[in-house]
């Protein structure tokens, strides 16, 4: 039922709209959000209007999963979000958004309905230290002819260029070769499919869809966590892919050792092909990439901007292009040059709002990452598990606040200031011992910022 031009659907939007200004600072809101408005939305999809195809980009880039977040905490619905431009007051069709992405995949060679960003290619990517293994792995298995291995997993930290990487290897693959069957989508978007695959009693097909295609890429796959049937399904059709030696592509925030609630048949999997990591680029490679970002630009971006953004804005690529986008938009509608003034007041909203870190903080992140609850870290429960988890969060607590070992182990189950100590030494231990583990923690302390 469309619920459009009801009352609710409207109070629905404008909290959303309040919640979205809080977050993000006046600003940036009214840079983005001030001309939308809502055409329509239901328990399927919300439809926003948008002014020009700029702010349809730049909500799809950086704002979409916050609007679908919002809309999840208010309604406990989660519709797919649809950006329509709007021409002398029509409604201008030109974004699919995550409702493109709910419809079958189909392999290139079968006139694919996934929309993917053409200007993410393998040539455009800028290469650094941080990033140079998983760039050569993705050169490796888009190649023609045989390859060095034919799984990869690429795994980092939220907004440091996986995406980038697998639509790289789909963009090439499709401008190379119409012959070549690939599908490229979200895991999160897999899911949907098979759940209404599963429903409609279309198993069949989305299994002989799959499973017949020469290349496989799946991004974000820590979504399948906690998600059993999803899981088993996923692992036979990596299996039936595997075992005819097709090409398999995954990336995750994660390394698949640290994606927790996964079958343990599946995270083997996983790791039986090509590991590589991406990090948070260093300052070189990070100005690389915002020259790359602004070289078309009109206005010429300056590079005591540029290094100031690199500065500010260091937690990802992401965060980094958000900003620079964000100053260009800005000097063009106000029709004035760009400068590390304009740069400072444009962005000041973002960087100051970065508030300190608590514990509430903290255990928010673990516990959403570990998917446990609240009252399991605070129980006295002993089993590995928790108790690993437990540690990890007065760890953080540590490194991250100027909180003592009594207020953590208070916060953390009413412990012993001694129990923190022995926490946080233990999680000290097991990072000098293992690379991987060191490598998962610096993740979750990226994150604990990032929110």
């Amino acid at each position: 039922m469309n619920i459009s031009t009801t009352k609710k659907s409207t109070d629905i939007w404008e909290d959303v709209l309040c919640a979205i200004k809080k977050k993000v600072g006046i600003r940036q809101f009214n840079l983005w959000f001030k001309n939308t408005h809502l055409i329509s939305f239901d328990n399927e999809s919300l439809s926003i209007g948008v002014p020009n195809q700029f702010v349809q980009a730049k909500i799809r880039e950086s704002y979409e999963p916050l609007i679908k977040e919002l809309i999840r905490n208010i309604t406990k619905i989660n519709p797919s979000i649809n950006l329509h431009i709007e021409n002398n007051g029509h409604s201008k069709n030109s974004s699919k958004g995550v409702t493109g992405n709910i419809k079958f995949e189909k392999p290139l060679n079968q006139g694919n309905g996934f929309i993917s960003n053409k200007k993410l290619l393998l040539d455009n990517y800028v290469v650094g230290g941080c990033n140079r293994l998983a760039y050569a792995t993705a050169l490796e298995i888009s190649k023609p002819g045989p390859v060095a291995f034919n799984t990869l997993f690429i795994h980092g930290s939220i907004g440091v260029g996986k995406t980038h990487l697998l639509q790289g290897i789909w963009n090439r693959l499709k401008s190379e070769s119409s012959s070549v069957s690939a599908v490229y989508m979200p895991a999160e978007n897999w899911t949907n499919e098979f759940v209404y695959a599963l429903k409609g009693g279309r198993l069949e097909s989305f299994r002989k869809k799959y499973r017949s295609v020469d290349i496989f890429l799946v991004d974000d796959v820590h979504f399948l966590a906690n998600k059993n049937g999803v899981q088993e399904e996923f692992l036979h059709t990596f299996n039936t892919l595997h075992g005819l030696s097709k090409r398999i592509v995954f990336a995750s925030d994660a390394h698949p050792r640290f994606m927790d609630q996964l079958k343990e048949s599946l995270v083997s999997r996983f790791m039986s092909g090509m590991i590589a990591k991406i990090e948070p680029p260093g300052f070189n490679t990070s100005m690389q990439i915002l020259r790359s970002k602004t070289e078309d630009s009109r206005k010429k971006v300056p590079d005591n901007v540029l290094e100031f953004i690199s500065e500010k804005f260091n937690d990802s690529v992401r965060s980094m292009e958000s900003a620079v986008t964000t100053v260009m938009a800005y000097a063009n509608m106000s029709k004035v040059k760009i400068d590390l003034k304009l740069a400072t007041e444009t962005l000041s909203d973002l960087y100051n709002n970065k508030k300190s870190i608590t514990l509430k903080d903290i255990e928010s992140v673990v516990i959403s990452h570990y998917n446990v609850s609240r009252n399991d870290i605070h129980s006295g429960i002993k089993s590995k598990n928790i108790a690993l988890t437990r540690q990890i969060c007065m760890y953080l607590a540590k490194v991250l606040t100027e909180s003592s070992y009594q207020e953590i182990g208070k916060y953390f189950g009413n412990k012993r200031h001694t129990t923190a100590i022995f926490a946080i030494k233990k999680i000290k231990e097991k990072i000098k011992s293992s690379a991987e583990f060191e490598s998962h923690m610096e993740n979750l302390i990226r994150m604990v910022k990032k929110q």
